[in-house]
């Protein structure tokens, strides 16, 4: 304990002033397109600006008197492990097969909701770890005022004159360290007072230790309804105690003097200060419940004491350098010839006039990749939610959990396109155990073999039929079994670009030998002979029933579930043959595969969303998931000119009816024309994702925020400029007219390749892959094809075509 106490105390030593005078006309800076920035603090959550390593996450508001640091840690959530099995599932599913599959629709829904529901129908949320507040004492004549984030660096910095000194605030969360850093300088010694307090709104204290630490030690404790809020009319779980955490906060000053009280830490007459903040919980990934072994703030003190023997420069210098390693792969300029010292917000404001600003659209993409970076990859072990990491509510909306019928597949689209494959291993690593949770839900629901996950999923792996209330857990959760299936794809995916046959061995393939085992006990043969899945829907729409004129969602074998089944099938196949391992599994898939219904064209000339030509309810819907064929899946390409123009009226239509009206959505359809070689229509949905669905700090917003749009946005910016979906790699797909000139460096191919290239008046004008691993590329650069042959690091250029 003693030595522990003495390593806590370290005196930082400050050899480096990350510095750079701001006035109101100051020039461009060479890093200035890698920068949000703005004249005012953050007025509301959705104006500040986020830091994160993967674990720990911060919103950062910038404000002068009363600076606010919105605190998460990954893992603290609400609730506990539970999942809930109606009584005689497997039994009562058959009835209802045999109902629909007779045409009784009406009947079917009213006997599902009756027999396959079971409370609670949901779980608790996700919540925020802490606020940690900075209480300035100086004047409040305020001018000179800036803050910002670098992309590139991972750096918030606040600038501000008072009374004629200036004030700097600086801070980042080192992914080396595990801590957030903070630092508060000023150009006049002594000239730093302040107060530096954490608070919660429920559920733990806050002590001083020392003369320089705060601890803060909680316990979430739930109450349930009616005694205490539930967000869920069907229910969110036990109320009790539950999980455990803690924070540690050790504050230095140089010169000065550091005082504790009131359960705050008093600075006066300082010329600097440093802030260390780390936190904890007792969450355990591989029991993905409570480990009560675990003492959380022994665990946070243990971080925090590695990272004090550290000072200020040193820390900052090995957050940026591991920060810029992941960043600086890829680069992207499309031509911007807007001036670059104009105010995020600003700029956004003229785009949502009708500004043109391609120099904002690469912002944002690498607004897209810095995000994905800072909430999923190590010290991180879990996936990003719904809102990535920050979430400021103790509620949030949708619990901030893991929807796999979209959402959480949207956040990984841009990982290995955007070459930052390390940010899947969150992912697979939680989702695998997802799917072992899943094989007790498939014997006790299905008697099936292999595993079954269902819309929605939290922390702790639940893996039965979920909904805020029971109408939601029958209509999203029990008639949607494939959701899950559809998730594990990412993991194919990472492998098809990766080339990783470890991780195909340990982890993608037995995930997706389970979901494709999971569907060959689940497929049903229909009046034509067909197999299909049934009860069927489609994510969240519904048709008219013909009979009745009433909206119904559920159907056999929609096209959403076939195209999950026919590309898990595919994958298994592939994966089987690379692995050279389950032959007879191979043949009972193949064998399948041939007995699937195709994809159909309606009357209207769309692809039809169900195996009949229903009507749909409401044409202007969100979710688009007929056409997961197209993307991301590659079942529908060019090859098939029907299809391809069938998928391309399919979105017409919708757009003509309303739809992308929410962020992911809008994200969803730049992906989608992308896939359809149309560039100047991809960039039209680029440009309304800015104007219609993003926030000041350019969060996506449904509304609310939600992270998954700025995730498909940026795969959808991705998406134009290089494709290789169909064994073979295409520059410049989809580029639109408004980006005559550009150049981009480190975006990822399927095969193991890395492209460099630049172009000028639409064409390509240079490039540089390099493989790898070894492999055969097939290269497009405009009608040219080029088919070689390399080896691991083997690198081709346009010499030599």
């Amino acid at each position: 304990m003693r030595k522990r106490q003495i390593a806590l105390l370290v005196v930082f030593v400050v050899f480096t002033v990350f510095f750079c005078p701001v006035t109101g006309s100051r020039p461009v800076r060479a890093d200035e397109s890698l920068r949000l920035w703005y004249h005012q603090p953050a007025r509301q959550w959705e104006q500040a600006l986020p830091l994160g390593n993967g674990r720990l996450g911060a919103m950062v508001f910038g404000a002068v008197a009363r600076e606010r640091f919105q605190l998460n840690e990954e893992s603290l959530w609400a609730g506990e492990p539970f999942d809930v099995y109606p009584e005689d599932y497997a039994a009562n599913l058959k009835t209802l097969q045999r109902l629909v599959l007779d045409g009784k629709i009406a009947e079917a829904r009213t006997f599902g909701l009756k027999t396959l529901t079971k409370s609670p129908t949901s779980y608790r949320s996700y919540e925020p770890l802490a606020d940690l507040w900075i209480d300035m004492t100086h004047g409040d004549q305020v001018q000179d005022y800036e803050r910002a984030l670098d992309l590139e660096t991972g750096l918030s910095r606040v600038t501000y004159q008072v009374d004629g000194i200036r004030f700097v605030r600086e801070a980042f969360i080192s992914a080396r360290d595990d801590v957030m850093v903070i630092r508060l300088s000023a150009d006049k010694p002594g000239a730093l007072t302040a107060r530096i307090g954490l608070t919660r709104d429920k559920d733990m204290t806050v002590t001083t230790r020392g003369v320089t630490q705060l601890h803060m030690d909680g316990q979430i404790v739930d109450v349930p309804a009616p005694e205490g809020y539930d967000d869920n009319p069907g229910g969110s779980g036990p109320g009790g105690k539950h999980m455990k955490f803690a924070g540690r906060l050790l504050a230095r000053s140089v010169h000065g003097t550091v005082t504790p009280q009131d359960n705050a830490l008093f600075i006066r007459d300082a010329d600097e200060v440093v802030v260390l903040f780390t936190a904890s919980t007792d969450f355990s990934l591989d029991k993905m419940t409570f480990d009560r072994t675990i003492d959380t703030g022994h665990q946070a003190e243990a971080i925090l004491a590695r990272a004090a023997g550290k000072s200020w420069s040193d820390l900052r210098r090995d957050h940026v350098q591991e920060h810029r390693a992941c960043f600086n792969r890829v680069a992207l300029n499309l031509g911007e010839d807007n001036p670059q010292a104009i105010p995020t917000d600003e700029r956004l404001a003229a785009v949502k006039q009708g500004g043109a600003d391609p120099g904002l659209v690469a912002l944002y993409f690498q607004y897209g990749r810095y995000l994905l970076m800072s909430s999923s990859r190590a010290p991180g072990r879990l996936p990003a939610n719904l809102q990535g990491l920050w979430s400021h509510k103790m509620w949030a909306p949708w619990e901030a959990d893991y929807h796999l019928n979209i959402n959480l597949q949207m956040n990984y689209w841009p990982a290995d396109l955007c070459n930052l494959s390390e940010t899947v291993t969150p992912l697979a690593d939680w989702f695998c155990r997802v799917a072992q949770k899943g094989r007790v839900s498939a014997q006790r629901l299905y008697h099936a073999r292999g595993w079954v996950a269902f819309t929605t999923v939290n922390l702790f792996g639940r893996t039965t039929p979920g909904g805020s209330n029971e109408a939601s857990q029958f209509q999203n959760g029990a008639l949607d079994p494939l959701a899950g299936a559809w998730m594990a794809l990412t993991l194919w995916r990472h492998y098809e670009f990766t080339g990783d046959t470890a991780f195909l061995k340990a982890q993608a393939y037995p995930v997706l030998k389970g979901a494709s085992e999971f569907l060959l006990d689940t497929l049903i043969e229909d009046k034509d002979g067909l197999l299909v899945i049934v009860p069927s829907t489609s994510p969240e729409n519904a048709y008219v029933q013909p009979e009745t004129g009433r909206a119904v969602r559920i159907t056999r074998g929609s096209t959403y579930h076939m195209a999950i089944v026919r590309a898990v099938f595919n994958a298994v196949i592939q994966g089987s043959k690379t692995l050279d391992q389950d032959a007879d599994l191979r043949g009972q898939l193949t064998t399948a595969l041939a007995k699937l219904p195709p994809v159909k064209i309606g009357s209207n000339g769309t692809i039809q969303e169900w195996i009949e030509d229903y009507e749909e309810q409401t044409p202007g819907h969100r979710h688009i998931s007929h056409l997961i064929g197209l993307h991301p899946f590659s079942l529908i390409t060019a090859q098939d000119r029907d299809l391809f123009a069938a998928a391309r009226k399919t979105i017409e239509r919708r757009l003509s009816h309303g739809g992308g009206h929410t962020g992911w959505s809008r994200a969803w359809i730049i992906n989608f024309y992308a896939r359809l070689l149309e560039g100047d229509a991809a960039h039209d949905h680029v440009v309304q994702l800015l104007a219609k669905s993003t926030l000041p700090n350019l969060f996506d917003t449904h509304p609310p925020f939600q992270i998954d749009g700025n995730f498909g946005g940026c795969a959808g910016i991705a998406e134009m400029l290089i494709q290789s979906h169909n064994g073979m790699v295409h520059l410049l797909p989809a580029l639109p007219g408004a980006w005559t000139q550009g150049s981009v460096k480190g975006l990822k191919a399927r095969g193991g390749f890395v492209a460099d290239f630049a172009w000028d008046q639409g064409q390509i004008v240079s490039y540089r892959i390099q493989a790898s691993r070894a492999g055969v590329l097939r290269l497009r650069v405009g009608d040219l094809l080029i088919e070689k042959t390399l080896s691991a690091g083997d690198v081709v250029t346009e010499t030599d075509q």
